[in-house]
């Protein structure tokens, strides 16, 4: 995750968190000094931490929305205004920077693409078997291919296989796998005792464990998941009943993200 992609992530956990306070209170009005300092220094964080770091790389629109709506909040904090006129405000603004990060990580992703830099990178801290660190590059290859030919449901197919594979490895790196079997995301059989083995996990499984485990972030799970749920779409009949059509510029952007995960996967491993 580069400096941008972090900003807006915090961003939205602070706009997360002052939401959920301010609903705590009881007075239709917020009065107290402290929930009004609460406000502004969620509002003086953003134009003095966050800001600086994404303004050269977000659209100049979208980023005089999010600023027109934290200075909105800043107008609030100083009169008495009522908790329900800051949610709104909070809930627009948590929906502008979701639309912040999204382009964010499409600027990302072409910007990897112009700079060509979509070489494998270095997949022996994950496995020391070169074998599989073959299969793992020339996958990451075929993903780039993929994606290079306008092949949006063939790229994704291939990302969400590379990501799981990745994962497998990750577990199968450890000489210990108990914290694995014992993670509560873990999935259980049908007696709800036993966790089952790796071969019958899915992606979904996968991703909610290296989340659990620390592995990846909150941000990347939230990703995985967007990314896991569009490779569904290898089902025509999923496809049509959503009315989903698939375009080049939605692989580019998974291909982004996926990235993200996979290289956040490779700096947090170690050889045993």
């Amino acid at each position: 995750m580069n400096e941008a992609q972090e900003a807006i992530d915090i961003s939205i956990k602070e706009i997360k968190n002052l939401r959920n306070n301010l609903k705590k209170g009881k007075s239709v009005q917020v009065r107290s000094p402290e929930e009004q300092s609460i406000v502004k220094a969620t509002t003086f964080s953003w134009f003095n931490k966050h800001r600086p770091l994404v303004v050269d790389l977000i659209p100049e629109k979208l980023l005089e929305n999010v600023d027109e709506l934290y200075n909105n909040l800043l107008v609030a904090a100083e009169k008495q205004t009522t908790r329900k006129r800051y949610d709104s405000i909070l809930k627009e603004m948590h929906n502008n920077l979701i639309e912040l990060q999204s382009q964010q990580f499409k600027l990302s992703a072409n910007n990897t693409r112009i700079g060509n830099t979509d070489s494998p990178p270095d997949f022996s801290p994950i496995t020391s078997d070169a074998h599989m660190q073959s299969v793992l590059r020339r996958r990451w290859l075929e993903c780039d291919i993929c994606v290079s030919s306008s092949a949006p449901l063939a790229s994704i197919v291939m990302m969400g296989g590379l990501l799981e594979g990745l994962l497998l490895a990750r577990i199968n790196q450890l000489l210990d796998k108990s914290k694995v079997f014992k993670a509560k995301s873990a999935p259980k059989d049908k007696s709800k005792t036993k966790t089952l083995p790796l071969n019958e996990w899915t992606l979904k499984n996968y991703i909610d464990v290296a989340h659990e485990l620390s592995w990846i972030s909150q941000t990347e799970k939230d990703l995985g998941v967007v990314l896991r749920d569009y490779r569904n779409y290898i089902h025509p009949q999923k496809e049509h009943s959503h009315g989903i059509t698939l375009h080049p510029n939605d692989a580019l952007i998974l291909w982004g993200v996926s990235k993200s995960i996979l290289l956040q996967l490779l700096s947090g491993a170690k050889q045993p």
